[in-house]
């Protein structure tokens, strides 16, 4: 497309802005690429195009990838395995469909919860959980726990030690002695 290599960066769709930053990335032949955001500003067929490109050429150029995001609905898509992580700290580990489908943590239950239906009946009939609560400062985060200023399974013993990860099951791990 010779008519493209006079344009300025701001006379590119969202889309091709993304598509020349893998471009740029890839050029190097990395053996990982930290993928942050890379599709948040972009409508969902466009998401979907972007998100297929990275899979075909990981899979072509064998590199590993980080895929960061806030959407789990196109996370699950990329991932292998999903690290949800809230202030900087984990929640819960695991297999992306194994995370998505049965979460553990009360953290990732929420998220879950807030990905929209695609049927517009039920999405106006679900009842979605609502975290309350204050949100903690990054600069001076609660004690123990992160998490539990918003939770709704918070006990005492929360505000104490910061929990680990248990690894009771075989592959999937949550921070919560009160997990499901």
């Amino acid at each position: 497309m010779p008519n493209l290599i006079n344009r300025y960066p701001h006379e590119f769709s969202g889309g091709q802005c993304q598509r020349i930053g893998i471009a740029r990335a890839l050029i190097l032949k990395p053996k990982l690429m930290i993928c942050d955001e890379p599709v948040s500003a972009l409508d969902v067929s466009v998401q979907a195009q972007v998100v297929n490109l990275l899979t075909e050429l990981q899979k072509d150029m064998v590199f590993l990838m980080i895929f960061i995001a806030h959407d789990l609905s196109v996370v699950k898509h990329i991932s292998d395995r999903i690290v949800v992580m809230y202030l900087g700290r984990p929640m819960e580990i695991g297999p992306s469909k194994a995370v998505c489908r049965a979460p553990t943590h009360p953290y990732t239950q929420a998220l879950i919860e807030s990905v929209p239906i695609p049927d517009p009946k039920a999405e106006r009939a679900r009842v979605r959980p609502i975290l309350e609560g204050d949100l903690p400062s990054l600069l001076a985060p609660p004690s123990g726990c992160v998490f539990r200023t918003r939770c709704p399974k918070v006990q005492a013993v929360c505000a104490g030690d910061r929990p680990v990860m248990d690894t009771s099951g075989p592959d999937q791990m949550a921070a919560c002695p009160f997990h499901d």
